[in-house]
């Protein structure tokens, strides 16, 4: 469920972003961060419906889950390097830790699955780390859409 969650906050973000020149005239440092933000949210919508195809009674499909994973990873380094406008400088430090997260992520999910076994504690921190990652994501989301961060675990400076 929060996986749907988050692909919907994902698009509902992406088709504020593809409309939202509307009526405000946006600056060019806007432009290109809602472009480069529109990239981000595109393709991990992409790597998401990948991912939900695997057949998870097909051999390959772990190996495939890696693919994706690291590109997602890739991704999320993406959204690390992209240089916000100053009205969105609390976005950077948010895609940086989601960035780490996410490294975390593809890293206990390596482990989990090495020399043919499967180990669920490693599992269980990857997906825990990959959850965070998003949670990141949504914070940025609603950044964008000039709502305040209320999660006391996180600061937004």
């Amino acid at each position: 469920m929060k996986k749907r969650t988050f692909l919907v906050a994902v698009t509902a973000l992406s088709l504020t972003l593809l409309t939202a020149c509307g009526g405000n005239k946006q600056s060019a440092a806007e432009t290109e961060y809602f472009d480069k933000m529109n990239n981000f949210f595109e393709s991990v919508k992409t790597l998401d419906t990948e991912i939900n195809a695997l057949d998870p009674e097909d051999t390959d499909s772990i190996s495939q889950l890696f693919v994706y994973l690291e590109e997602l990873e890739s991704q999320f380094k993406y959204l690390s390097e992209i240089d916000a406008p100053s009205e969105f400088d609390a976005t950077e430090s948010l895609a940086d830790e989601a960035y780490d997260y996410m490294v975390q992520a593809t890293d206990y999910f390596a482990q989990s699955f090495t020399d043919n076994s499967y180990n669920e504690y490693t599992y269980a921190a990857g997906l825990e780390c990959y959850k965070r990652a998003n949670k990141r994501v949504q914070y940025i989301i609603a950044l964008i859409h000039g709502e305040d961060i209320t999660d006391e675990n996180v600061t937004v400076e």
